[in-house]
């Protein structure tokens, strides 16, 4: 999050489309994205972040990344270039479906700011801001609740033992640490960055890959087993969605390859 908005300007704002994928070897300026529809993958040197609607991210000037869409959709977006004296260099992202102003945001801001007057561009600056206030509040409520992860270490010590069983449920994450489960996906969220779902998720399809990559299978359904799936058509739309590519596209790629 920005430590300060000095002399913060809004450039311009604008709604459109994300193409398929695409590459940006030196970002030239600053914006704040909101991802209205779709899913996208942003693969920068140090990290890989997946955007989903409903999720605004900071890309500050000069960061150099990859993207590609993740659905067959169109990948809607709200861009706000900004220009600030903030120093903050690292892209980040936070959920932001429960910002009081974000109907406006998503279905307005841009029409509002192309094409209204004076009174239309300061309400642009306000809801901007209050975003930034919205974002900050929720940064400290995450830092709260990082500060309580013992109430969720049961949980945590379970699935490093069991993330890959097939009959695994969140339920019974939840009645291991005693704690509604509203409360539960807060904490784990402050502390992971990701819901438990999606953690979940990211492991079984990580573990998945690495199986393939060792060549050490027989079948698609034998590797969606043994990483906690039942069903392998489920298995392989997940596998494609995170990857890009179906499992048997991608085993063939990695035996064209490994030759």
């Amino acid at each position: 999050m920005f430590k300060n908005i000095e002399n913060f300007k809004i450039e311009d704002i604008h709604a459109g489309t994300a193409k398929k994928s695409s590459s940006v070897l030196c970002r030239n300026r600053s914006s704040l994205v909101l991802r209205t529809s779709g899913a996208v993958r942003y693969t920068f040197s140090d990290q890989i972040l997946e955007i989903y609607p409903g999720d605004i991210i900071f890309m500050p000037r000069g960061c150099c990344y990859d993207f590609v869409t993740l659905t067959d959709a169109p990948c809607n977006y709200v861009s706000v270039r900004i220009e600030s004296d903030a120093s903050e260099t690292t892209p980040f992202v936070y959920s932001i479906k429960d910002f009081p102003e974000y109907t406006e945001f998503e279905n307005k801001l841009s029409d509002m700011w192309k094409f209204g007057g004076p009174a239309e561009r300061y309400r642009c600056y306000s809801i901007i801001y209050n975003l930034l206030a919205y974002m900050k509040n929720q940064e400290k409520i995450a830092y709260t609740d990082k500060k309580k992860s013992h109430l969720i270490s049961p949980a945590v010590s379970y699935l490093k033992k069991h993330i890959y069983d097939c009959d695994l449920k969140i339920d019974t994450l939840i009645q291991l640490c005693g704690i509604s489960g509203t409360y539960f996906q807060k904490i784990f969220q402050a502390n992971y960055s990701i819901s438990p779902q999606k953690y979940i998720l990211n492991k079984r399809l990580s573990h998945a890959k690495a199986i393939m990559d060792s060549g050490d299978f027989d079948t698609i359904s034998e590797i969606a087993t043994s990483v906690g799936y039942t069903d392998p058509l489920y298995f392989s739309r997940a596998f494609k969605k995170k990857y890009g590519f179906s499992p048997t596209h991608y085993i063939k790629q990695v035996s064209f390859y490994s030759q």
